[in-house]
């Protein structure tokens, strides 16, 4: 997970575990926390309460207030359609290019 900036925006870019590249807006919808200083994890979810197991997606979570965001698609998971704006990034000739 390395911050950088398309212009002055500042962004997230994120290797997930399989090795795809994912970029978010590196600020929290809640207050604006840098998500850069947040933690990468894999999603838990459950059916009913006690009963918990790891789903196949990555999250980020919000080091200021625990919000937590799906890496591939930017959408918080507490409402899906609350979501961080995406950046397309891929590799080209070993290099990582983030599109703006």
């Amino acid at each position: 997970m390395v911050r950088v900036h398309a212009g002055i925006t500042p962004v997230v870019v994120i290797r997930s575990e399989d090795g795809a590249l994912h970029g978010l807006i590196d600020r929290c919808i809640h207050q604006g926390g840098p998500l850069s200083r947040g933690k990468l994890q894999t999603a838990v979810i459950g059916d009913a309460p006690g009963e918990y197991r790891e789903a196949e997606t990555t999250i980020l979570k919000c080091p200021w207030h625990g919000f937590e965001f799906d890496v591939s698609t930017g959408c918080a998971l507490f409402d899906p359609r609350r979501r961080l704006r995406r950046f397309d990034v891929r590799e080209e000739d070993g290099r990582v290019v983030l599109e703006h």
